[in-house]
């Protein structure tokens, strides 16, 4: 009986995390979408989803700056492993949990500035 409570309560921490994970994947999609700045949006991710351990989430937002007009989606996908453990030591097991929201480009990028010929 012990056990099933540890599982119940276990199962609850997981969806937590899925859900705080997914919460962050779409916060960072905005910040990517208004900024453009992908360092910006890993920051937000990472400020944004304070219930999971920022050391293990990998951030990737595509397509590359290079590569993003105004209008365009840009999509931040989150990659995090939910250490789960129940009684202890005795059964763990890591689970990989996945998360990504796109939204539309909302400005223009910057180019960089012509540099004058010598």
């Amino acid at each position: 009986m012990l056990i099933a409570l540890l599982l119940v309560v276990q199962v609850t921490v997981v969806v937590r995390d899925a859900l705080a994970l997914g919460l962050a994947a779409r916060e960072g999609a905005r910040e990517a979408a208004v900024s453009g700045d992908d360092a910006r949006a890993a920051a937000t991710v990472r400020r944004s989803a304070s219930s999971l351990d920022a050391d293990r989430i990998a951030v990737r937002v595509q397509p590359s700056p290079d590569a993003r007009r105004r209008g365009d989606p840009v999509t931040v996908t989150l990659d995090y492993v939910e250490r789960v453990r129940v009684a202890g030591r005795a059964l763990r097991h890591d689970l990989p949990l996945h998360a990504a929201a796109t939204m539309r480009l909302e400005r223009t990028m910057r180019t960089p500035a012509p540099t004058a010929p010598p």
